[in-house]
Formats: C-alpha cells, structure tokens, sequence
C-alpha cells in the first residue's frame, strides 16, 4: 500500500451529508476515497486551467507577431468585412 498522510479535515453539513451519501451508495468505500476523488477531479481541473492558459498565452503571442511585423487590419475595415459575411450567411448566400 502506498504511503499515507493523515489530515484532518471540516466538512460543513451539506458536505458531510454528501460524503456519507457517497459512502452509503456503495460506490466509494470510505470519506477517505470520497476526499481523494475529489482532489483527482480538482487536479484534473487545474492541469486544464494551466493548459487553457498556456494556449491563450500562445494565441496572444501570435498576435503580438503578426502586430510586429505590420500584419494588421485597420478596424473599421474589419468590421465592414465582418458584417458583409454576416449578412450574405444571413441571406443564405
């Protein structure tokens, strides 16, 4: 068995109520295992969290090159092209 470290842990009563409800259905076989579930899922959470913002951190970069290099579009003009696609979606053609 791996390595434990015990801690104590409140629970307010709702949670608790969660945690034996977890307990009692069967499907877990202590709070212990209801606690570390969660904290998968809270891991597995973050982990997308950081990805997320890695990947957002990278689109900005690309703009922030393209913005060096002069690949802009002036913003009105943008917005003319922007609305024109609109509308022919909107027309169906």
């Amino acid at each position: 068995m791996p390595n434990r470290e015990t801690r104590t842990v409140s629970f307010t009563p709702e949670q608790a109520s969660f945690v034996t409800g977890c307990v009692d259905s069967g499907r877990f076989q202590s709070a212990s295992e209801v606690v570390r579930a969660g904290i998968r899922l809270l891991q597995d959470q973050e982990a997308l969290r950081v990805a997320e913002l890695q990947r957002v951190r990278a689109l900005i970069q690309v703009g922030a090159d393209q913005l060096d290099r002069g690949e802009v579009v002036e913003g009105e003009a943008f917005f003319q092209r922007w609305e024109a696609k609109h509308e022919r979606l909107r027309s169906g053609g």
